[in-house]
């Protein structure tokens, strides 16, 4: 009796080793499991270096990959909020880099011609744009003009900027860009007029809708065959029209070089910016906030949450009446659900205060009337005192440029304005 019992003891005393060491060695699995991450995600940094070279593609590679950077999320419950203060060193620090401006990955300019670039070919007729959409689509649309003048050997005639959208905007090219210099800065790339010869204004032409996303030997093999038979081609819309991609360097160089250099703003509308930068910058750095919440864009895109259902209705009677939006049937959930939706500007707010900006950061309001007015854009108000927009900043007298303080707030913004986390700074 007394060995059977030494043998029961015995066993659990092994059962119980084993348990142990099954135990240690799971932990230590992934203790190793752990270290390994760490060690191979720094190794991997180490291993993978590039060149300093900067081909024609034009990214400089100096340096290792940041792997560890690129994997861990921003701790942004560590910024300092409007509720908080920056009391330690660390935290000072945290809040600097939210007006650190941000990496160029290295990333260089590409907007002079390579070596084989050839100089402009004899022109063999006129291209006529009729630029169309808001003031970022007529740039982009005029810059893929030049190009196409370039590809079919077009005499460029100064576009003509859209009269007949939404905006109702009667501005000529002259008005909003520097044309002189426009023309000059590319007159070794594309041959550019003012207006097109008084003996051709009769002349018949080919109205064209240039194909959307169309790549070079579409306007090499397609359209230069036009010019067999017309001296003026018009293109009837400007958005959209080239591809982005797989265009030839020199050609995609010459988009960026239109963008960038040749289309720049008036002289008055030069000075006006600077202007308003000058009276923001008075208030310390501070946020250009395009919403992109105006009452054409909430209509075309059929976006409608946060609305009201009499808001709703006018935005889809605006979408049923203009006869150029061909999409007039929209579910305004799917479009939020996709993505296709602006935030909102109580949204915004709230995504402004989680990334840490406090609440006495002036925001500049930089876009067109806000669909809705101050009942819109009150909760953000609420969160950041300091709104300002052109029509402030945009005065004779500089002391114009501040906050508005005689909003008229609904009682439900009320409540917002009263809430506990809510800090004014006037």
């Amino acid at each position: 009796m007394q060995r059977r019992r030494l043998r029961v003891s015995s066993l659990s005393l092994m059962r119980w080793l084993l348990s142990c060491a099954i135990g240690a060695i799971a932990l230590g699995a992934l203790m190793a499991v752990h270290v390994f991450s760490f060690s191979t995600v720094r190794s991997l940094s180490d291993a993978f270096k590039f060149p300093e070279q900067c081909e024609i593609g034009c990214r400089r590679w100096g340096g290792e990959l940041r792997w560890a950077q690129e994997l861990a999320p921003p701790k942004l419950s560590k910024l300092p909020t409007s509720t908080q203060k920056l009391g330690g060193a660390k935290e000072v620090s945290q809040f600097k880099k939210l007006w650190k401006p941000p990496s160029r990955r290295d990333f260089v300019p590409c907007v002079e011609p390579t070596s084989s670039y050839l100089p402009r070919s004899e022109s063999r007729g006129y291209l006529l744009v009729y630029a169309n959409g808001g003031l970022n689509q007529m740039r982009a649309g005029i810059c893929d003009m030049v190009a196409v003048a370039r590809l079919i050997n077009a005499t460029l005639v100064v576009p003509r900027l859209d009269k007949n959208s939404f905006w109702q905007d009667s501005s000529n090219f002259s008005d909003v860009f520097d044309e002189e210099h426009f023309i000059h800065s590319l007159s070794s790339d594309v041959k550019i007029i003012k207006k097109l010869p008084k003996e051709l204004k009769g002349t018949t032409k080919a109205i064209m809708q240039f194909r959307s996303w169309s790549g070079v030997e579409y306007y090499q093999d397609e359209i230069s065959r036009l010019w067999d038979d017309y001296l003026v081609i018009l293109a009837a819309k400007s958005d959209s029209r080239l591809a982005n991609n797989k265009l030839p360097s020199d050609i995609q160089k010459l988009r960026c070089r239109a963008f960038y250099k040749a289309l720049r703003f008036a002289p008055q509308i030069e000075a006006l910016g600077k202007l308003l930068v000058e009276r923001m910058r008075s208030y310390g750095p501070y946020i250009a906030l395009h919403l992109r919440y105006e009452k054409d864009m909430l209509a075309f895109s059929g976006c409608t949450y946060g609305l009201s259902p009499a808001e709703a209705d006018e935005l889809a009677r605006i979408r049923e009446n203009i006869s150029y939006w061909k999409v007039k049937d929209i579910d305004p959930q799917e479009q939020r659900t996709k993505g296709y939706c602006p935030l909102t500007p109580k949204e915004v707010g709230i995504f402004l205060s989680s990334l840490g900006y406090p609440s006495n950061t002036p925001v500049y309001v930089a876009a067109g009337e806000i669909y809705g007015g101050d009942s819109h854009m009150a909760e953000l108000e609420a969160r950041f005192p300091i709104l300002m927009s052109k029509t402030q900043c945009g005065s004779s007298r500089a002391a114009d440029c501040h906050p508005s303080v005689d909003h008229k707030y609904t009682i439900d913004q009320k409540q917002v304005n009263q809430g506990d986390e809510v800090l004014y700074h006037t």
